[in-house]
């Protein structure tokens, strides 16, 4: 079952995202009087459903948790099995921008909504602000207009539409106030509507900002220096260094080097956790790094490495690590014990 879980996370996992992406086409095409009764598009829907079962319990066993997405997954099959009201498929898109989250293009998409994510319950706080302000409005118009005009404010429900109009400064025209005083209230809103709407998205823009940085490839002096395999050199080395370096952002359960391959590079971990593959497993954190062994002994990876969450590293190849070593002993002599520590742990 591990093999099973090592092949979907490294080849199979963009196979369905492919398969998800031509799912949606199919759908567009099923519906309406595009291609409404083609048979073959039919039985590729029965098809690609079973094989997104079998997805499904190789994600949950490599995820090993149940995420909002999974849900969304099962129940566009629960309904498809057993309800068929509806063809669901198009929620799965997500799941699919999850897939190819590494692409050049998608990358930023995905950021968004981790990041709206994370910063849900400052944007529902900031939506329970804005609904306070229009139930307070909403009521004020309506005390104000009921008697002038009681077909749009004869209630606060119905006075409602006319302050969602107003707050959101949509002004659809199909309501006004009649009296000066309710002019007056509509005009201060919509001054209060431009602020309020403004506030999420200072929200949603400061957090992008900062998680975009957090992934930006562009490698700081400020960042090495913080490494302690580093924090000893002098600033000349750390320059090099930084040179050298080339900053991977890995998804969560990929495998990052496998047991026996050829050692041509080690790895800093900046931010995430990989577990190394032993007998007792081992989880290495920001600012461990893995892979020296190898290069210094001259042998095979003896262990494989996969991220535990989403991680980012900072990968040196064996050519930079070893001029490195020979222009600054003390790096050489912090590998060496780091390497023969590891060792005798795992023995």
């Amino acid at each position: 079952m591990e093999n099973l879980i090592r092949i979907y996370n490294n080849e199979l996992k963009q196979a369905f995202g492919v398969l998800i992406l031509i799912n949606i086409v199919d759908q567009i095409l099923l519906s309406g009087s595009l291609l409404p009764n083609n048979q073959f598009l039919k039985i590729f829907y029965t098809i690609s459903m079973l094989l997104f079962v079998f997805e499904l319990f190789l994600r949950i066993g490599s995820e090993k948790k149940v995420t909002i997405l999974t849900i969304i997954d099962a129940a566009v099959l629960v309904n498809y099995f057993l309800v068929g009201t509806f063809d669901l498929r198009v929620l799965r898109i997500f799941r699919a921008y999850s897939t190819f989250n590494q692409h050049n293009v998608l990358f930023p998409a995905n950021t968004l909504l981790k990041t709206v994510y994370h910063q849900r319950f400052a944007l529902l706080g900031s939506q329970i602000m804005v609904f306070s302000v229009l139930l307070i409005f909403s009521t004020l118009i309506h005390f104000i207009e009921k008697d002038v005009y009681p077909e749009a404010f004869g209630s606060i429900m119905s006075s409602m539409w006319f302050g969602i109009t107003t707050l959101t400064t949509v002004g659809y025209g199909d309501i006004t106030p009649i009296t000066n005083l309710g002019k007056v209230l509509a005009a201060l809103t919509m001054f209060l509507g431009i602020g309020m709407f403004a506030l999420p998205a200072a929200i949603l823009a400061s957090a992008y900002y900062e998680e975009i940085q957090k992934r930006n490839f562009l490698i700081s002096l400020e960042t090495i220096s913080k490494i302690p395999l580093f924090e000893n050199l002098p600033v000349g080395a750390i320059g090099k260094i930084n040179s050298k370096l080339h900053a991977l952002l890995v998804p969560p359960h990929k495998t990052i080097i496998s047991n026996g391959e050829n050692s041509d590079a080690m790895y800093i971990i900046e931010f995430g956790a990989v577990e190394v593959e032993l007998e007792k497993p081992v989880i290495l954190s920001t600012g461990d790094y893995f892979g020296e062994r190898g290069l210094l002994l001259n042998e095979k990876r003896n262990a494989t490495i996969s991220s535990k969450v989403e991680t980012k590293l900072l990968k040196l190849n064996k050519n930079d690590l070893l001029e490195l070593m020979s222009e600054h002993e003390t790096l050489f002599k912090e590998l060496a014990h780091s390497s023969a520590t590891r060792s005798g742990n795992n023995k």
